[in-house]
């Protein structure tokens, strides 16, 4: 609400990055009492400057822009706090970001004034002092590392710096024809729980239908300009964000040191669309050079995220998986299985689903279902809590494992 003239987003954007990073870098280490703290003088803080912004403009505006990019960090935090929080922590983040992007539309439309209306979202902002629960509820396994996530930053970075430039040249052009302004924030909405499924369980999918779904948006665009065209084109680059955003926030919700998570991957979608802005801003709007120039940058997106899993795939199949206490195989189990599945077993035996240990491996899920299969045959045991007591326990299940060894496919040749 407060970023409606074009040339004060950059005043707010470049700070709130930083203050982002910042946190992620340094507020890890901090005591969990002590960020709540922060997190509360914050939001009064936040909730003040706001208000106080509707009464200033020139440099006194730009000012105040600054303290709240740098102030309001710290209440975006506390967003990612109470999604951890929840018990269905993506479902909760789809529907927030629908319904956030659905407020914003109904506020924006309502009969009252500026004033009457951001004392609005700063009432509901207070809210937020209450707990949010973080650190008293379950916590997760520390399975997933942060690493997973450092891998799609650079492609969700180059994608907000395309949503970036479309929003700068596509909305003017949007707004100019409009026939129900406000609309394409129905599918911004669609696209987040659309995909929530895909989101889920086949990150790359999701990620595909966003690129696909921003290609379509600069074709319709470049082919037709006006009327039907146009609206196209916002409502699949609006689709394409929803499903975007909602992949960061599942790749951040999903680590276990949130504070370091959030600060990164949100600070990077947020440079991404200060990129975009200033690019957009750079070229005056000209829609045949911003389609040019976001065909290659969504280009380079899809390059950005291939090229490092494409190492990984190297890795997982050349380099021994780390070994634990918990995941060290017994040298019985090590004879009879094959390298790939000695390293399947051991994401496994980390607590890991099939889908999350395929997006490690970088393997499809259906081939962690073979190797799995495979080493329920060669093993003698059909769960995984027996897997589990056959490797603590490795004599208790030595006598069966070594039938096994003596000829593991002997069954086989008889059939």
């Amino acid at each position: 609400m407060l970023l409606t003239q074009e040339h004060m987003m950059a005043w707010f954007l470049a700070p709130h990055v930083l203050s982002l990073f910042g946190l992620g870098h340094l507020a890890a280490g901090v005591p969990p009492q002590r960020l709540q703290q922060l997190t509360r003088v914050a939001l009064v803080g936040t909730v003040g400057l706001s208000l106080l912004a509707l009464e200033l403009e020139g440099v006194w505006l730009a000012g105040l822009m600054v303290l709240l990019g740098i102030i309001s960090a710290p209440v975006s935090l506390r967003m990612g706090q109470y999604l951890k929080a929840s018990e269905r922590p993506i479902v909760f983040a789809a529907l927030a970001l629908a319904t956030g992007n659905l407020l914003t539309l109904m506020v924006g439309l309502a009969p009252l004034s500026p004033q009457l209306k951001l004392t609005f979202v700063s009432v509901l902002l207070l809210f937020l002092l209450a707990p949010s629960g973080f650190g008293l509820v379950r916590q997760e396994p520390a399975t997933t590392q942060i690493r997973q996530l450092l891998v799609y930053l650079p492609f969700i970075f180059v994608f907000q710096i395309v949503s970036g430039l479309m929003y700068g040249g596509l909305i003017p052009a949007y707004e100019a024809h409009a026939v129900a302004p406000g609309l394409e924030v129905i599918f911004y909405g669609a696209g987040a729980i659309g995909c929530l499924w895909l989101v889920k369980y086949t990150q790359p999918t999701a990620m595909l239908i966003g690129v696909v779904s921003a290609l379509t948006a600069f074709a319709l665009w470049s082919l037709l300009p006006s009327g039907a065209g146009i609206h196209g084109a916002m409502f699949f680059m609006m689709v394409a964000a929803g499903i975007i955003d909602l992949l960061l926030l599942f790749l951040v919700l999903k680590q276990t040191d949130l504070v370091r998570a959030y600060g990164y991957g949100v600070g990077v979608l947020c440079g991404g669309i200060l990129v975009g802005h200033l690019l957009s801003m750079a070229l005056g709007g000209a829609a045949d050079t911003i389609a040019f120039i976001g065909l290659i940058l969504l280009n380079m997106a899809v390059l950005s995220l291939y090229l490092p899993r494409r190492k990984s795939e190297v890795q997982a199949v050349d380099e021994p998986a780390e070994q634990t206490p918990e995941t060290r195989l017994p040298d019985t189990l090590v004879q009879i299985l094959s390298d790939q599945e000695q390293q399947v077993l051991r994401q496994v035996l980390t607590e890991k689903t099939y889908r999350e240990v395929a997006d490690t491996l970088s393997i499809s899920e259906s081939s962690v279902k073979t190797y799995m299969h495979r080493i329920f045959q060669k093993t003698g045991v059909y769960r995984r809590h027996q897997l589990l007591e056959l490797i603590r326990n490795p004599r208790a299940g030595l006598h069966a494992v070594q039938k096994k060894v003596t000829d593991p496919d002997k069954k086989a040749k008889v059939a």
